[in-house]
């Protein structure tokens, strides 16, 4: 009897791993240790140095985010880097200011133009789409000490174009090997970049 019980428990303690794994299948990090950019360099639409800036001040509160549960949080390095190039107001992306960063970002690389032109339609869409999603993020509250709740749009465009330039990468620019190929099917579902 004591036997039964104990395998009762294991089984549910296993259904209830794997139930968690698959709500979130990102929660623990790429199949590979590669870096994206060795597999694709897609190209740098935000500042760098404004981007590892916004890293440095929210770096920590977002892997701590990341581990939590139930309606996503703003990404605060997205909102940061979108407010420091001035593409972010109220909760707002000026979506023609970023068309054009985005695009000037690209007019040396024609490889890219069409596919970060029609990526950035193809994020925009999928915002509205989950725009009650979005707005309950805005509207939750801190969840540990020291959080900053930030507004999701922000970071749930730039993270779909992150998603998205690298599965689609342009095959001349896309390194073929096991390791980015597993990367990009990851990347599918979970943000790398």
């Amino acid at each position: 009897m004591k036997f039964a019980v104990l395998v009762a428990v294991a089984v549910a303690a296993l259904l209830q791993l794997t139930v968690q794994g698959a709500e979130n299948p990102c929660a623990n990090g790429p199949p590979v240790q590669k870096n994206p950019m060795e597999c694709c360099n897609t190209p740098m639409l935000m500042d760098k140095d404004v981007m590892m800036d916004c890293y440095q001040k929210y770096g920590d509160q977002t892997k701590k985010q990341m581990k939590l549960e139930g309606v996503p949080r703003g990404c605060c390095i997205a909102e940061c880097g979108l407010n420091a190039t001035g593409l972010y107001s109220n909760g707002m992306i000026k979506r023609d200011d970023m068309t054009k960063m985005f695009m000037d970002s690209v007019k040396d690389m024609p490889e890219w133009q069409m596919l970060v032109r029609d990526t950035l339609d193809e994020c925009f869409k999928m915002a509205e789409s989950k725009m009650d999603e979005i707005e309950a993020g805005a509207m939750l509250e801190p969840s540990f000490e020291g959080e900053k709740i930030c507004h999701p749009i922000s970071g749930t465009i730039l993270r779909c174009m992150g998603m998205n330039l690298f599965v689609k990468c342009p095959a001349g620019v896309y390194n073929e090997s096991d390791d980015c190929n597993q990367l990009k099917e990851y990347s599918k579902m979970c943000p790398i970049m």
